[in-house]
């Protein structure tokens, strides 16, 4: 009887430390489409365009709203003539009964476990990246605590706005509520635990001399270097929350903020903003993105690494071209108090470094602007609107949690546990 048991043991371990075949495709770096459903939002998915050879991802996001719901409140149901008319142009008709999915398959068995430390995603990243934890939440109902980053139960006092992607309250104890740290946790349905939760790290790019601490940015506070703020803000934050080794992915963004400030230098030395970025800012930037996921590797050694790359924004806004836009042949573009014209040479630079210097370093890419391609009239400036930008957002971390869990390199597997 013990060597049957231990023949059962042994097997099952065994089979938990093959690691996961859909590892081998992702979804949402394949080229397809991406199917907007106004009626029932959480179903609205990115869906390969070869699905033969690479299958959409699972419906996460219904099968969490179960879990975290209970089983008698379906998902959000909406009328569709409540949304624009721009957004009822862009929705998908809802899949015929022959194309929808139909496997029976549990889209979350890694998040049905009641664990001592719930599956954690830290975001490292700016403002679009803050807004996708807010919208996690609201895609979910629930509420995103803000707090101080080294005492996590010290909150601004309420209440917050309504929503918090729109605008924060006043300063806290020196801070712009916006810069404080974020918290979105969706707990089951009966209380007992919480089934994930999303954090945030919000930071001011690669800047390494604290360029952004002037008047003109009231939302900057110190530490501004990437790499202190990590050591100094995040890490005291989630040793509160059970240590850096019980973060489960660590999802890295710099982008935005960059090309800011590759702007103001440019405006300051009054070189020409209407040409590509040059070799040495490149190589500056390649340098300073290694440096800090050598870092982040170093600080969260157990967690999974992902590198968010940059999106494009509303060509309509005045302004925004000069950030992100890649396809605009020419706009007008207020940085640094100039107004100038310009090409969208600068973000396609960045695009293609950040894709380089991620795959050199052996990182997955979540390329958030190849799944919004075509969306931008859905984002207010830089920021995309809940749907569909914050719905792919949350379906990507979800996803990039499943990978992590069911890893058989997860912390939380070994041979004489499975947490």
């Amino acid at each position: 009887m013990v060597l049957l048991f231990a023949f059962w043991f042994l097997m099952g371990r065994a089979r938990s430390w093959r690691g996961n075949p859909r590892e081998l495709c992702d979804a949402l770096h394949q080229p397809g489409r991406l199917l907007v459903n106004l009626t029932s939002p959480l179903h609205t998915q990115w869906r390969p365009l070869d699905e033969k050879g690479c299958a959409p991802l699972p419906a996460y996001l219904p099968a969490l709203w179960t879990l975290t719901h209970g089983e008698d409140r379906l998902p959000p149901q909406y009328q569709a003539s409540i949304f624009s008319k721009e957004y009822r142009q862009v929705a998908a008709e809802p899949l015929s009964e022959t194309d929808a999915p139909r496997s029976r398959l549990d889209p979350i068995p890694f998040l049905r476990k009641r664990r001592a430390h719930p599956p954690t995603v830290l975001v490292v990243g700016d403002s679009v990246d803050r807004n996708g934890l807010v919208h996690f939440c609201q895609l979910f109902r629930r509420n995103v605590s803000i707090a101080l980053y080294h005492d996590i139960n010290d909150y601004p006092p309420g209440p917050y706005p309504p929503d918090l992607t729109r605008g924060h309250g006043p300063k806290y104890k020196g801070w712009d509520q916006r810069g404080l740290l974020h918290r979105c946790e969706i707990p089951f349905a009966n209380g007992d635990g919480v089934a994930l939760r999303v954090i945030n790290g919000f930071h001011y790019g690669m800047d390494a001399l604290d360029e952004f601490n002037s008047p003109d940015h009231n939302d900057w506070h110190a530490p501004g270097r990437i790499e202190r703020r990590i050591d100094e803000l995040f890490v005291p934050a989630i040793k509160q929350l059970g240590g850096t080794d019980k973060v489960d992915v660590v999802q890295l963004h710099s982008g935005m903020w960059d090309l800011a400030l590759f702007g103001m230098q440019d405006d300051k030395t009054r070189w020409s903003l209407t040409i590509p970025l040059t070799p040495e800012q490149l190589a500056w930037w390649q340098d300073r993105m290694r440096h800090t996921i050598g870092h982040l590797r170093k600080t969260f050694p157990r967690a999974r690494l992902v590198f968010r790359k940059l999106h494009r924004t509303d060509d309509a806004v005045q302004g925004t071209q000069y950030i992100t836009n890649c396809e605009t042949p020419l706009g007008f573009c207020h940085l640094a108090r100039a107004r100038v014209l310009t090409l969208g040479f600068l973000s396609c630079s960045l695009r293609h470094l950040q894709e380089e210097v991620a795959r050199s370093e052996g990182l997955p890419i979540f390329d958030f602007g190849h799944v919004l391609e075509g969306y931008q009239a859905f984002q207010e400036k830089v920021h995309p609107l809940l749907v569909p930008g914050g719905i792919v957002y949350a379906h990507n971390l979800v996803n990039q949690l499943r990978i992590a869990l069911e890893s058989k390199d997860s912390w939380r597997r070994g041979w004489l546990w499975d947490d």
